[in-house]
């Protein structure tokens, strides 16, 4: 967007055309905004216009801050009288396209920003907000061509980075790889754009050179976690077991908790013969996941051979009687104890790991963990908190304490620590879903909720969940089109009550009652105490 210092140049002028009084009123008015008080500083923004209504950039300030107030349609009307007075105002249109996209109405925005682009042709920011407009439209085509015409001397990585981008929204991925490929030429320190060509061949099953520019992402920066998990997967897809070890490893030193990667790194172990850290690996995949069913079955395999799991307890509590000091150990009985729902031991066994010198971040994030399977969600609420005064961007904690909230309805806390999440590991799909569905249900930054989720489908394209999101985004926008076709695909991956419900809504608003009906119905199924639902139906 085109930025201006209004507050510098409104002084310098209304200095010079009304001695203090406008200065003095603008002050007044500038305070009460940044305070805050945007109603009262928006009268002496008025009164300011009045006095000095030869300045441009008087309406601007009023028109931004009538925007703050939601009222976007006095806001425009104030840029419209500036407009007409000052035609060449680059500011203007900016400040008018801006209340436009506020309202909603992102073609009269686009007017807008093409007017200006006649004024100010070499503006690149004008460029880069038409493509993100038409892009909102739907109309990827058009988004591309803008930045395509864009001069060559203003053309930078993240121009490039932004046609990979929508091309690859459009399925277009030799084209996105391309761009990529265009940006990462400009840029060699750009790892958006590697991870960008890495993704487009990930997606045409093109796994060989997936692994190639990932590996070189990790080469660029190390803490890249997604990327590091994807390339386990890919390693594991592709037989190379030792590779998969060795990035396993890098990868469990920043996330030691990672249930997934721990599983693979058993699998890697069990199928090159190293059974002993294959069986350690998958015994501590399983206790973090008590569901992990694939875990479970190897550990059982390696049992058989070996013996059972009391033998294994047994020689866990030998070896701590020899070496109390083994920090491993003692983690290794708490998630025996977990298993055998014997919490006092779990906790009895994690607090001991914390005494002998484990991290204490890990240690209350365990005992959040065992709090919270037996029930008790306050207890296992105040140790997340405790683990993350002493760790704030330990993910595995914030994605604990995140979905407890999410489940104690606690829903404020649970968004921020998502957003939170967003800002550590800017790939997490979890968080960028969850962040960007709860735009979508307070109906508010619908854009950018859209761009959140089309980053988590980016790394995980058939979540139906995920789809789910990106429909109802599109149905709060008012395209039930294309919110019908994602809720659609949605449906036909999995049968979920909410999924179901946002079907029905969308059959509502395109005229469909009797498929809104089935849909309705076939939702009670999942949650047929949902007097919202009930009351759909009978509407009907």
């Amino acid at each position: 967007m085109v930025i201006v210092d209004i507050c510098r140049v409104l002084v310098s002028v209304i200095l010079l055309t009304n001695s203090e009084t406008a200065y003095e009123l603008f002050s007044i008015g500038n305070n009460l905004e940044l305070e805050g008080n945007i109603a009262e500083a928006i009268t002496y923004y008025e009164r300011v216009m009045e006095l000095a209504p030869e300045t441009p950039e008087i309406y601007t300030t009023l028109a931004n801050a009538l925007y703050k107030l939601k009222e976007f349609d006095r806001g425009i009307a104030i840029a419209k009288q500036g407009l007409a007075l000052f035609p060449e105002e680059l500011t203007i249109y900016n400040t008018l396209a801006i209340g436009n996209i506020g309202k909603g109405d992102l073609r009269m925005a686009i007017k807008y920003y093409e007017q200006a682009l006649n004024l100010a042709p070499e503006n690149i920011d004008i460029y880069n907000s038409l493509s993100v407009l038409y892009e909102g439209i739907q109309d990827f085509k058009t988004a591309t061509d803008i930045l395509l015409v864009m001069p060559d001397t203003l053309k930078t990585p993240d121009t490039y980075v932004r046609l990979g981008s929508i091309a690859g929204k459009t399925n277009d991925h030799h084209a996105a790889i391309e761009y990529y490929r265009q940006g990462y030429a400009l840029d060699t320190t750009d790892i958006t754009a590697l991870i960008g060509i890495g993704t487009g061949f990930d997606l045409l099953n093109v796994k060989d050179s997936a692994i190639y520019y990932y590996a070189r992402t990790l080469k660029h920066d190390s803490l890249v976690l997604t990327v590091g998990k994807r390339l386990i997967d890919l390693y594991s897809d592709t037989d190379q077991y030792d590779a998969l070890i060795q990035m396993a490893h890098t990868v469990l030193k920043l996330d030691h908790f990672d249930g997934h990667v721990r599983r693979s790194l058993g699998y890697a172990f069990y199928k090159t013969g190293e059974l002993d850290h294959a069986l350690d690996e998958f015994l501590i995949a399983s206790r973090l996941d008590p569901l992990d069913t694939y875990s479970r079955f190897y550990a059982g395999k390696i049992h058989l051979d070996k013996g059972n799991y009391k033998i294994a307890l047994e020689e866990i509590t030998s070896a701590l009687k020899i070496n109390p000091d083994f920090i491993e150990l003692w983690v290794y009985l708490g998630f025996i104890a977990i298993d055998l729902k014997d919490f006092k031991t779990a906790e009895y066994a994690f607090t001991e790991a914390g005494y002998h010198g484990a991290d204490l971040t890990q240690v209350y994030y365990l005992l959040g963990v065992s709090a919270e399977m037996q029930g008790k969600t306050t207890q296992a609420y105040f140790q997340y908190h405790k683990a993350l005064k002493k760790d704030p961007d330990n993910l595995s904690t914030l994605e604990a304490l995140a979905n407890l909230c999410e489940r104690l309805d606690k829903k404020k806390e649970a968004f921020e620590i998502f957003q939170e999440i967003i800002k550590i590991d800017t790939t997490n799909a979890v968080a960028l879903n969850y962040v960007g569905y709860t735009y979508a249900e307070k109906n508010e930054r619908l854009e950018h909720a859209l761009d959140l989720i089309d980053a988590a489908l980016l790394i995980d394209p058939n979540n139906a969940y995920y789809i789910d999101s990106r429909g109802w985004v599109f149905y709060q926008m008012g395209k039930y089109e294309d919110a019908l076709e994602e809720l659609e695909r949605a449906a036909d991956i999995v049968e979920d009550g909410v999924i179901l419900e946002h079907l029905g809504d969308v059959y509502i608003k395109l005229g469909e009652p009797e498929k809104a009906r089935a849909a309705y119905k076939k939702a009670l199924e999942f949650d047929s105490k949902n007097k919202g639902l009930r009351a759909k139906l009978k509407g009907l």
